[in-house]
């Protein structure tokens, strides 16, 4: 591979995670697929580097950087597709999650701002200079439906607050460095919470669609929602 593109994508699930990585070989990019577990047939031998990582563990997300750019080189392009729930031990008793499982399902957000600080010497290296250069965390409506949001949601709709919170500040803080930020993610045909079954399992190519404009084109909002059909929804202000 000569090409000097190279994306991380934590979270390299068989939905959205492979979706990407597909649209970004296209696209001449390394790909790297972090996950707990990584694993590539003999098909994809090549053209992936598989690289464990645990989104709950900041060591692990360090060394997982460190080795895809000894392996790969600098990164330009991120993909944060992590999210996780622990609903309540007891559904009577919200606050029957235990603490050590509650940090550990919180700190799935806090690593996105480990990915993020980790990313940053890959997206000022001189190789990028001419290239794009965008995190893109996989986010949800969680954020803004807290209040209405089942309790077996809370803890990912802790994660998707964190996460949204450091992408709305970091899209401002690096915008005259050409770095992108984006929370993005799939909405239902209303707006609102997306079927799982009917809208969310059939999402990896708009997905895949939907990023690769983002890296590819103008800087856009920080937050980016949209439906399985493309449309696109207006942001809220409520950050």
């Amino acid at each position: 591979m000569s090409s000097n593109l190279v994306a991380f994508i934590i979270g390299a699930g068989s939905n959205i995670g492979d979706a990407v990585a597909a649209k970004l070989r296209e696209q001449d990019y390394k790909v790297a697929l972090g996950s707990r577990n990584p694993k590539v047939d003999g098909k994809a031998k090549g053209h992936y580097f598989p690289v464990k990582v645990d989104a709950q563990s900041k060591e692990s997300v360090l060394a997982a950087f460190e080795s895809v750019s000894k392996e790969l080189g600098p990164v330009n392009v991120v993909v944060y597709n992590v999210g996780g729930q622990y609903p309540p031990p007891n559904p009577k008793d919200f606050l029957s999650i235990p603490l050590d499982d509650y940090f550990k399902q919180s700190a799935v957000g806090l690593n996105a701002y480990t990915a993020a600080q980790a990313a940053l010497p890959g997206f000022r290296d001189p190789v990028h200079k001419n290239h794009p250069k965008a995190f893109i965390v996989t986010g949800n409506i969680l954020v803004y439906n807290w209040v209405s949001s089942a309790l077996h949601w809370h803890t990912l709709g802790i994660q998707k607050t964190l996460e949204a919170r450091l992408i709305a500040t970091s899209a401002g803080a690096y915008e005259e460095e050409g770095i992108k930020f984006y929370y993005a993610f799939l909405v239902g045909r209303d707006g609102g919470i997306p079927d799982y079954d009917e809208e969310f399992l059939k999402s990896g190519p708009i997905h895949a669609d939907v990023y690769w404009k983002l890296i590819d084109g103008e800087k856009k909002h920080w937050e980016q929602r949209f439906d399985l059909d493309g449309k696109k929804f207006p942001h809220e202000e409520r950050l």
